[in-house]
């Protein structure tokens, strides 16, 4: 009986990187591991519909995607715009909260109101604002 063509596909794994793997293809007993391959491949053929979808290895450097950058520095403009904006709205949240007067409890439970202190005016919060902006972090 003359034996059918054969391929052979081998794998390299290395123990710092696969560990996983490795421990996980010896838990396979010796004689299904052909079988356990065979079916990993025809699962992958199935789930992309029997194309490729290329895989870059960790440690290389993934390609440049223009879309993402573009994101990242719409990111970085709105964070740097909410930080500029941060010492204002800030100074707004003081404002209203000593217009309100300060809500303080006791111990016991009591609640008691105290008189609003005096409010920081226009000029003065513009002079704050400036000084903040100035400032060096």
């Amino acid at each position: 009986m003359a034996k059918s063509k054969r391929m052979t596909a081998t794998v390299k794994m290395t123990f710092t990187e696969d560990t996983d793997l490795i421990a996980w293809w010896n838990s396979i007993p010796r004689g299904s591991r052909n079988a356990v391959m065979k079916d990993l491949m025809r699962e992958y053929i199935e789930r992309h519909r029997g194309g490729f979808r290329p895989v870059l290895p960790r440690n290389s450097p993934q390609p440049f995607d223009p879309g993402r950058f573009a994101q990242v520095c719409d990111d970085a403009a709105w964070i740097r715009s909410a930080m500029g904006d941060l010492p204002r709205y800030m100074e707004q949240v003081i404002q209203h909260v000593a217009a309100l007067g300060v809500i303080q409890t006791t111990a016991g439970g009591a609640v008691s109101i105290r008189e609003p202190t005096k409010v920081v005016d226009e000029v003065e919060a513009n002079k704050r604002e400036e000084k903040v902006r100035k400032a060096k972090w």
